[in-house]
């Protein structure tokens, strides 16, 4: 289960720096680096979840790097459809 989540974080990253190449978008650069920080958590957590577990704050900011991949790719979307007729 934490390795398809591990591979699914990987393939999102892909993605991203993939979109990122062509349009270098500041957007889709926020997204990439909060989609590091979020596959860092998960790493993290099947290396030493009891770590990850003690310190509440973790598990706070790893939802939040959700968040900001969410809403880099909204700012992406929106000025990519402000741009074509």
């Amino acid at each position: 289960q934490m390795a398809a989540s591990v591979l699914s974080g990987i393939l999102v990253i892909a993605a991203l720096v993939l979109l990122w190449w062509k349009s270098h978008s500041p957007s889709l650069l926020i997204a990439i680096l909060a989609a590091g920080i979020s596959l860092f958590f998960r790493l993290a957590f099947v290396v030493a979840p009891a770590v990850l577990s003690a310190t509440p704050v973790l598990l706070l900011v790893w939802p939040v790097t959700g968040l900001v991949v969410a809403a880099g790719l909204l700012g992406y979307a929106v000025v990519e459809s402000n741009r074509r007729p």
